[in-house]
This record gives C-alpha cells, sequence and structure tokens, in this order.
C-alpha cells in the first residue's frame, strides 16, 4: 500500500501474467483438483459395477453426473482415467496403511497389530476399493498397468511385513520359525479376506472375525506376544463365548433369511408379501398392502457394531422401501423406512458416501430411523 492512499482494494480478477501465461488461481486451482477426484471417484465406482473392460467414459460421467466432454479436460484417454483410479487407490493405501508402519519398526508386535488394523479398515478395504484390486488383477487386458503401477509398491510391502516378522522373531529368539514363511502366510491371511470382502455386500463384512482370525494365525506363530483371552479365561470373566448365530453362516444365506424374515413379518401385519426371486434387480421383497401399489422393499442386514462399520445401499437399486436388520448380539432390530426418508437423511452419518453409494453407520440407525422401527404395516 502505498502512504497516503486509501486501502486497496481486493479483486477477484486476473492479473494481467496469469491470463498471458494461463496460470490459475488459487480458487480455480482447487476447483480443478476437485473435479479431478470427482472423476476419479466416479471411475472407481464403474470399475465396482462393471470391471474393467466395461468401464466407459460415459459411465463414468454419468456416475460423476458430470459432461463427457469434461473429462479429455484431465485425461486424454479411458486408459488414462483408468490408471489414475488405481494409482490413487495405490497411494492411499501407502499412505494409509504401509508409512504409519515405518515408526514402529522398534516394536514389530505393535506394527504387526497396527497392520491388522489398517489393512482391514472398512475405508481402505471395502468391497467397492478391494474389487477394483483384484478386477485390475483378473483382467488380462489390465495386468500390465497394474504391474505398472502396483507391482514395485507390491514387493516393498512384502519386504516390509517380512523385515517386522523378522524383527519379532529376533526378539523373541524363536530361532525356529521361518521369518519369511511366517511372513507370507500373515500375507495370504490378509489377502484371502480382502478376496472375501470382493465378493459381499458391506453390511455382511464382519471385520471383528477377519481380526481375530489374522491374529489366531499370529498367535500360532507367536503365542507369548499375540495371547488374546482364551476361552476358559472369557468364561471366568462372565463373558459369552458362544459364537453368534449370524457369524456361523455366510452373508449369503443370512441375507436371504433377512429377506424371508421381513417378507413373514409383513406378511403377519397384513401386508403379504414375499421373498423375490434372486435375479430380481435393486430390491428382495416384494408386498401388497390393501388399496396401494405393490411395493418394492429392499433388506440389508448387519451387525451392530460402533464406529465406522456402516450399512447401506446402491443408488442404482430400484426400491420403494429399505429394511434395516440390525443384529445385536442374538438378538435383531428392523427398520422399514421409506426411501424417501432414507435419502433425506443420507450424510448425517459423518464420513461423505461414494458416489454411488449411500451409507449409515450402523450404531445411528435406531436413532435416526426410530420412528420406523418395526414398521410393518409399511406406514409413511
Amino acid at each position: 500500500m502505498m502512504r497516503g492512499s486509501g486501502p486497496v482494494r481486493r479483486t477477484s480478477k486476473m492479473t494481467a501474467e496469469q491470463v498471458a501465461s494461463g496460470t490459475p488461481r488459487a480458487g480455480e486451482k482447487l476447483s480443478r483438483a476437485r473435479q479431478r477426484q470427482k472423476l476419479i471417484d466416479a471411475c472407481i465406482s464403474a470399475l465396482y459395477l462393471h470391471g474393467p473392460s466395461r468401464t466407459t467414459i460415459d459411465k463414468v460421467v454419468a456416475i460423476a453426473e458430470m459432461s463427457p466432454g469434461i473429462v479429455n479436460f484431465y485425461f486424454e484417454t479411458k486408459a488414462a482415467l483408468m490408471m489414475a483410479a488405481l494409482e490413487y487407490l495405490a497411494n492411499e493405501f501407502d499412505d494409509r496403511v504401509v508409512a504409519p508402519l515405518g515408526a514402529l519398526l522398534d516394536r514389530p508386535a505393535e506394527a504387526l497389530e497396527r497392520l491388522i488394523e489398517l489393512y482391514l479398515d472398512p475405508d481402505i478395504a471395502s468391497p467397492r476399493k478391494v474389487s477394483v484390486w483384484y478386477a485390475f488383477w483378473g483382467e488380462a487386458t489390465s495386468r500390465r498397468e497394474y504391474f505398472t503401477i502396483c507391482g514395485k509398491r507390491d514387493l516393498a510391502f512384502a519386504d516390509l511385513v517380512r523385515d517386522l516378522v523378522g524383527r519379532l522373531v529376533e526378539q523373541t529368539g524363536a530361532a525356529h520359525l521361518d521369518a519369511d514363511a511366517v511372513a507370507l502366510g500373515l500375507i495370504g491371511t490378509l489377502e484371502m479376506i480382502w478376496q472375501e470382502i470382493a465378493f459381499q455386500d458391506e453390511t455382511h463384512v464382519d471385520r471383528v472375525a477377519a481380526r481375530l482370525r489374522c491374529h489366531a494365525y499370529l498367535r500360532s506363530a507367536f503365542p507369548a506376544q499375540f495371547a488374546g483371552p482364551g476361552a476358559s479365561e472369557a468364561a471366568r470373566a462372565g463373558e459369552k463365548t458362544e459364537t453368534p448365530a449370524i457369524a456361523r453362516y455366510s452373508g449369503r444365506l443370512i441375507g436371504d433369511a433377512c429377506a424371508m424374515l421381513v417378507a413373514a413379518e409383513l406378511t403377519l401385519a397384513g401386508v403379504p408379501a414375499l421373498k423375490a426371486p434372486d435375479y430380481w434387480p435393486g430390491y428382495n421383497v416384494i408386498a401388497q398392502p390393501r388399496g396401494r401399489d405393490p411395493q418394492r422393499v429392499l433388506v440389508k442386514s448387519g451387525t451392530f457394531l460402533r464406529g465406522a462399520a456402516s450399512i447401506g445401499y446402491s443408488t442404482l437399486d430400484v426400491f420403494d422401501w429399505l429394511a434395516f436388520v440390525i443384529f445385536v448380539g442374538e438378538t435383531r432390530r428392523c427398520f422399514v423406512v421409506p426411501r424417501s426418508v432414507v435419502e433425506d437423511v443420507v450424510g448425517k452419518f459423518g464420513s461423505e458416501p461414494a458416489i454411488n453409494l449411500r451409507e449409515y453407520r450402523i450404531d445411528d440407525v435406531a436413532r435416526q430411523f426410530a420412528a420406523f422401527e418395526d414398521n410393518f404395516c409399511l406406514r409413511e
């Protein structure tokens, strides 16, 4: 500011130098970064729904609700967009899973515990994201792209796990253990759990059981370092040791049982209903209230957990009502909610949902939809 002059007026116009050089303002850079990330998120969703070979630019922009022409501004080809999506997931994995372990190298047991927790985190190991990893790996035309971006990272991750196990072997004096074999077994256990997640709905992913499986493997090699409470200790503490019914059966079987349960409850409440065939799109129960059009009901189930565990549906599903079946120990609660009400509260459960998904924290469903508990009369 010059002496004796009034305050300088701020303006949003670009300087002549910016215009000449084509340099965008900070706000424009942020807007462009958001648009680019929106396309990447939409591409991840498209890959999850269609796989690499069937993903098209039209499908991506439809999910992103953007015009086709804008893609060319950020990505020259579909392949470039898909590579950006895979690279985003790879960078996220490095930042969220690998990087935090670097500070724990001198505490290998703690690092391995932390590895399991991070590797199975619902934001990293969601069915949507895990499916994309395996889609690139599984399609022959996409394997080169996978190895270009992830080949060296995979080797580095394996080396890190092997190093942590080797350090733990040295600290414990367990010279009879082969660090390479133990590390490979842990990686294989985690990979098998990811494969199971890739073919499940989020509401059927039992992350507590998954973590217990990984801990059981490590306990078989390092019983003192990963000694959780045994059955006898839990019994002495007054804890239940019997596995809940929902954990003893597959997610598909539990899902079918919940659909039949909701159909039966609707019928007993005076609304005739039946479970729809598996190939029907977007819903799994059809109900016929007296004097009204047939109503399509989508049934989703999950185990009550506090924290990031979620339950939800895809925006591509076609239904009139969403029935949440929440298992709390050996008991269950059911909420039958009109789709319009469900969509009104989307976004009130913390983290921003994925583009084509609407997810709700399981531990908040009862509060949000209390008025619709046991709503088998389909009261709006």
